[in-house]
């Protein structure tokens, strides 16, 4: 610590003074000078508090370059990841209480500019277009050896990432069973702008918080989370988000036989009234998910997949929308070609049904699922695609490159088919943790 804070005092009194100003003020007292610096550094410096709770700061950066496209329009940006993959930072810490207890805290901080998610074909790289910083998560927490963990605040509940957080591939920031990439992507047809967008027509969720498709419960909400402690390799947890929100999820991950193992499942309900602020959707929906992988650790070969359905009850619908069903599947092969670390090679598929939103009417500023201004009743959308991640153990970093290819089609409210224009995307990136 005294170290830390003595390269501090020299770096600032650097900086503060100009130049070789430090330099200039050694002298008989200078070893009196430093610890008046470092007693002034050490009140405005982040530390431990009372010297009770501790302080951790955790995270990554991570980018990458995005190429798409669309059947009119093909562009090139520099994007972050996305959402829960975006850069970010983390403060985290705990107190001991007494044996077996302890008392802590999480605040996550996390980027939202640009992704592939929110990119279409007229995002310019202009950062008033939505650079800013997100509290993903802001909770406190009690948690005993014997009894669990219980957590109150803004979080990531119980059933949040049950299916997708199976995936120990090292393949999960460019591959998930997620449909981040291409989401802002208008949906063309012959050719021609349909004013559909793939994310309202495609890979809709009705859910608390309004998810992305196959992670209908991803949201993060204001509630009461409660886990087990691990028996035998499973943990159950329970949690409530206002309002009203309720989740159950049970994990389970351990070896066996030369197999590496994952498993979840995780059932959540939604009454929240009006997510929209429109007055027009009571969002009472639920979501059933289940996803696992198996690793053969021998040889390195390995598989993962999730399926989740969204079950919808929303009153009122025009037209009343089916349930939305979701499911992907991704394989792949890690070895260690050198030093650096791991390489994992995968391919993925999945597929996504009436995944298409109708809580608001064609036109609305707040999106809708409709094609040439007719609501979409009906639609299959498949995506597949391959790519390759090379880990670099001394830098604590990630690299990828990927392709993706995105297909469309389905029925709109008077009985015409529609097929869209396939979407072809490429990404290359990192992630390096701190």
């Amino acid at each position: 610590m005294k170290a830390r804070l003595l390269a501090a005092a020299i770096g600032a009194a650097t900086v503060l003074g100009g130049g070789n100003a430090f330099a200039a003020d050694l002298g008989g007292n200078c070893c009196a000078d430093l610890e008046e610096r470092i007693a002034e550094l050490e009140a405005t410096t982040a530390r431990k508090g009372n010297r009770k709770v501790s302080l951790t700061i955790t995270g990554w950066v991570s980018s990458q370059l995005y190429w798409f496209d669309d059947g009119i329009e093909s562009n090139l940006y520099v994007v972050d990841n996305n959402n829960d993959l975006s850069s970010n930072v983390k403060f985290t810490g705990s107190a001991q209480i007494s044996p077996g207890w302890k008392a802590g805290y999480s605040l996550w901080i996390y980027t939202n500019g640009p992704s592939s998610l929110n990119s279409n074909e007229d995002w310019d790289g202009n950062p008033a277009r939505g650079w800013g910083l997100n509290v993903e998560n802001s909770y406190w927490f009690i948690q005993s050896d014997s009894l669990g963990k219980l957590s109150v605040g803004k979080q990531s509940l119980a059933a949040d990432n049950a299916a997708l957080g199976t995936d120990f591939s090292g393949t999960l920031f460019p591959a998930n069973s997620v449909t981040f990439d291409g989401g802002a992507l208008r949906v063309v047809e012959n050719g021609v702008d349909t004013g559909g967008r793939w994310m309202n027509v495609a890979f809709w969720c009705e859910h608390a918080g309004v998810g992305i498709a196959n992670d209908c419960a991803g949201a993060r909400l204001n509630g009461v989370r409660y886990d087990t402690p691990t028996f035998a390799g499973f943990t159950l947890g329970a949690s409530w988000g206002e309002d009203d929100y309720w989740d159950v999820a049970l994990r389970y991950a351990g070896e066996f036989s030369g197999f590496k193992l994952a498993f979840a499942t995780a059932y959540s309900e939604s009454t929240d009234a009006d997510i929209t602020g429109t007055g027009a959707n009571t969002n009472d929906n639920q979501y059933f998910q289940v996803g696992g992988m198996i690793k053969h650790l021998a040889s390195g070969l390995w598989v993962h997949g999730t399926w989740g359905r969204n079950y919808i009850d929303d009153v009122p619908n025009n037209p009343p929308h089916p349930d939305a069903t979701g499911w992907y599947l991704k394989a792949g092969w890690t070895t260690k070609f050198s030093a650096l670390g791991n390489t994992h090679f995968y391919g993925e598929y999945g597929q996504n049904e009436d995944g298409f939103r109708n809580d608001q009417p064609c036109g609305s500023v707040f999106g809708d699922g409709c094609i040439n201004g007719v609501q979409v009743v009906d639609s299959e959308a498949t995506r597949y695609g391959a790519g390759i991640v090379q880990e670099i153990d001394a830098a604590a970093m990630s690299l990828w490159a990927k392709w993706r290819h995105h297909e469309l089609d389905g029925v709109l409210d008077n009985g015409a088919a529609f097929a869209a224009d396939d979407v072809d995307m490429f990404l290359a990136g990192a992630v390096i943790f701190y």
